[in-house]
């Protein structure tokens, strides 16, 4: 379906901003291109220099459009006047101004977010990788926390009944490897999530007589911080 032209003093009316998306692409490919009647004549000594508006400029100049199509779509508040309220009428040195105002920064940024309008912005791929990434992060944290608590319960377990922790021989084709690790071993017959983990660790299986020690180490600094602030707070409202 062909689109249907609109002129500048239409595009002066709309708020662009309040736009829908499809609304906004569909006047970015609308730029009107208005044959102008501009005629100046010049008069220098006894010569007159006519000047008058080309059509031609439109094709070397891809944002005019009788005044500035970008700035008039995105920056009508903060653009230079000439080239956003009312356009440019007079051409001696039109070249230069033309220059002058593709330097100026509200031009730049209204062909910046010009040019984007309607492509995938970069900056939200980034921020939906960003947040895929932080999502695989906390759900491995999350089952890295769940395979703690289940050692830790096995700890507990070994400790409220008093149990012998180590066995005298816990390698992996031992007989009898000890209280501790046929606990661990049942569990994780009957939790997946735990038996996946202990086949599939790297570094090691978490059952290791220095990682044990590492948890009973943690474990009896957590008791001894919890012994301290109950004690701290029997002091304070005696």
């Amino acid at each position: 379906m062909a689109l249907c032209k609109i002129s500048v003093s239409e595009l002066k009316q709309l708020h662009f901003s309040t736009l829908c998306l499809e609304r906004k692409i569909e006047l970015k490919l609308l730029r009107p291109t208005p044959l102008l009647n501009l005629i100046r004549v010049t008069k220098y000594k006894t010569r007159d220099f006519k000047r008058e508006f080309k059509p031609d400029l439109y094709e070397k100049c891809s944002w005019i459009c009788g005044c500035d199509f970008p700035c008039l779509l995105f920056a009508k508040q903060n653009g230079v006047s000439s080239w956003v309220s009312y356009g440019v009428a007079d051409l001696s040195h039109l070249t230069q101004k033309i220059k002058k105002h593709e330097c100026s920064q509200s031009h730049l940024n209204s062909i910046l977010e010009f040019n984007l309008l309607g492509k995938v912005d970069i900056r939200q791929q980034l921020d939906i990788a960003f947040r895929s990434n932080v999502k695989r992060h906390n759900e491995k944290v999350a089952k890295n926390r769940y395979v703690l608590t289940k050692i830790i319960d096995c700890i507990l377990f070994c400790g409220a009944f008093e149990l012998a922790f180590r066995g005298h021989d816990e390698r992996e084709d031992s007989i009898n490897t000890g209280v501790f690790r046929g606990l661990i071993n049942f569990s994780a017959e009957l939790d997946s999530s735990l038996k996946d983990h202990l086949t599939s660790a790297i570094v090691s299986k978490r059952t290791s007589k220095e990682i044990q020690n590492d948890f009973l180490d943690c474990m009896l600094t957590v008791c001894q911080n919890h012994i301290k602030m109950r004690s701290q707070k029997q002091v304070l409202f005696q």
